[in-house]
């Protein structure tokens, strides 16, 4: 026991570099969905599933930190709280890794509405009172999701932006997905990726859990 726990020691020096790997590719992760859930349209839900994943990352970090000095220190007290904090993430990331796949199958008619109604008014509040700021927005919109109008081209009708063109520019590939689609399925994508992400990561964790509780049996 005594040879495993001091491989257990130095494997946990491993895993919790992996943590910390983990932990700064979950607030990476976490910071490109904040900005795509922010690009030019208010968010449909008080919950930010970029955000949550920021905050899970910066957790993570610290952590991954606390166990290095418990390792070090081959305290009881430290490590006992460090695998058991370990675990609680453990259990929140499957959670949220259950969660992102649970709204994936399920697929509802919910996420279209919402979605449909945030899009509906930013484009909305353009045509009835249009701005130059105004145009900025959709032109981002419509060059980043690469789509055109609420639900297609039809929404503009034969006064098309040139953002509705590939490059912004008429005589280019014309995009024909509505914007409310396009960010829709950049939604679901990225909680595919956050699902994924988590349930990874928790693997880790645990097992980083499991060598501490061996190097404080040493």
């Amino acid at each position: 026991m005594g040879c495993l726990s001091g491989i257990a020691k130095y494997l946990l020096f491993l895993f919790n570099f992996l943590i910390v790997v983990c932990g700064i590719a979950l607030i990476a992760v976490g910071a490109i969905i904040l900005v795509n859930e922010n690009k030019g349209l208010d968010s449909f839900t008080d919950f930010s599933v970029g955000g949550f994943a920021i905050a899970v990352g910066v957790i993570i970090f610290l952590i991954a930190f606390f166990g290095c000095c418990g390792a070090i220190k081959q305290n009881s007290c430290m490590l006992t709280t460090y695998a058991v904090i370990l675990i609680v993430l453990f259990i929140l990331q499957i959670v949220l890794g259950a969660l992102a796949f649970v709204a994936i199958r399920n697929d509802d008619e919910e996420l279209d509405k919402a979605v449909l109604k945030v899009v509906q008014e930013v484009f909305d509040d353009y045509k009835s009172t249009p701005t130059n700021d105004k145009e900025k927005i959709i032109d981002e919109i419509q060059q980043d999701f690469e789509c055109c109008g609420v639900n297609g081209t039809a929404y503009w009708g034969t006064d098309l932006l040139d953002s509705c063109y590939e490059g912004a520019s008429k005589g280019n590939t014309l995009y024909t997905v509505g914007c409310a689609a396009a960010f829709r399925d950049i939604i679901m994508d990225n909680i595919k990726i956050i699902g994924g992400v988590a349930i990874g990561f928790a693997v880790v964790e645990l097992v980083g859990a499991i060598f501490a509780c061996m190097v404080r049996k040493k």
